[in-house]
């Protein structure tokens, strides 16, 4: 059944008093074509319509992004429906960075203007959201750069291997690996390897949120039930919703009790102690690095980037599971069972309230950041 939210509503009057091209023009035109509203998704499972949808397919099929724009570099061709709002799908993982530098390598498409609303699930922490809930991400903690010591061969009182870039044993910052710069400045670390948190733009954030925070998002009785397997997390009990918080992205699917404090420990070293860690991925640090470079090369502003996941699974198991048949049993598969598409759902109607909103807007927002 089709939805009735905001973003269905906006859709007659999408373009009124806006001027947005369709395709862009062959390679060497003389101006490149204005992207105003970019979704970045990670992944498609087949085909773009009509089969097991990735992130991609809700807004392929519902948006009718029914052109295809090849570009060297990108594995999926970039999609448009011809008014202003275009899709790709960046690959997993931090190399996903790669695919969108390549994008921004064309000269074909002008990105100075442009929003771009990443739409992906996640693993959420059951103390902060609920399965199929939708949080807009105010930072994005990098959980890749690190000293690790394998666990069998840690001191006995380290809680994991994990140590931070300058310090010398888990739970430490330093005075340079725990500050966080505002939205796109890099700020280097010990190690050369530049920012670890990155804070998006509070106000496209706050603003993306209060338009957003009462969207409905479906509930059913297998959610609710998979969530009373958590014990001790009342959150995980209650129907999905929409609220703001951080992610915490690594190459590394980690899962288990231990881990999460680790994520949790993570964030809190790199915010200050100022996040709220709700979810975990693995593309959101490698978007941010490449928006963040092309900021510095003038090519992207990197106070347009927003985030939206969504819970398809838990990062701990359920009460009474150990971690390892957690993920390697049958508690993911499991869970993404019952709430792998209710994740993408509320990807969608969340997200599509945004990028219509700004399409809508575009003769404001345009030049005036929301």
């Amino acid at each position: 059944m089709r939805m009735t939210s905001l973003s269905s509503r906006l859709g007659p009057a999408l373009l009124a008093g806006a001027s947005l091209l369709a395709l862009p023009r062959a390679r060497g035109a003389e101006s490149a074509v204005p992207v105003p509203v970019l979704v970045i998704t990670t992944y498609e499972t087949g085909k773009d319509r009509g089969d097991t949808p990735g992130e991609l397919q809700f807004w392929a099929e519902r948006q009718d992004l029914a052109q295809e724009i090849t570009v060297p570099g990108v594995d999926h061709p970039l999609l448009t429906n011809g008014k202003g709002l275009y899709a790709m799908v960046s690959g997993t993982t931090s190399r996903c960075a790669l695919q969108i530098m390549a994008l921004a390598a064309d000269p074909r498409f002008d990105l100075t203007h442009t929003y771009f609303v990443l739409s992906g699930i996640g693993g959420g922490f059951p103390k902060v959201m609920s399965l199929a809930s939708a949080v807009w991400v105010q930072r994005v903690v990098d959980g890749n750069p690190a000293f690790e010591i394998d666990s069998r061969e840690i001191p006995a009182d380290w809680p994991t291997g994990l140590v931070a870039i300058g310090a010398t044993r888990p739970g430490q910052g330093s005075k340079n690996v725990d500050s966080v710069p505002p939205a796109g400045v890099s700020e280097d670390s010990s190690g050369g390897v530049g920012t670890v948190a990155f804070t998006l733009n509070p106000s496209l954030v706050r603003w993306a949120y209060e338009l957003t925070k009462d969207v409905p998002i479906p509930d059913s009785e297998p959610l609710r039930a998979f969530g009373r397997r958590f014990e001790g997390y009342p959150v995980a009990l209650r129907p999905p919703f929409v609220l703001m918080g951080d992610s915490i992205g690594s190459d590394r699917f980690f899962h288990g009790e231990i881990m999460a404090r680790w994520a949790e420990d993570w964030d809190r070293i790199y915010t200050r102690g100022a996040g709220k860690l709700a979810i975990s991925d693995c593309e959101d640090a490698g978007v941010c690095l490449a928006l963040q470079r092309l900021a510095q090369m003038g090519r992207v502003d990197f106070r347009r980037l927003l985030i939206l996941r969504t819970a398809c699974n838990f990062t701990v198991p359920p009460t009474g599971v150990t971690a390892e048949r957690s993920l390697f049993g049958d508690t993911i598969s499991d869970s993404s069972g019952v709430a792998y598409l209710p994740a993408l759902e509320a990807d969608y109607r969340v997200g599509s309230v945004v990028a219509l909103s700004l399409l809508q807007g575009w003769s404001r927002y345009r030049d005036q950041v929301p």
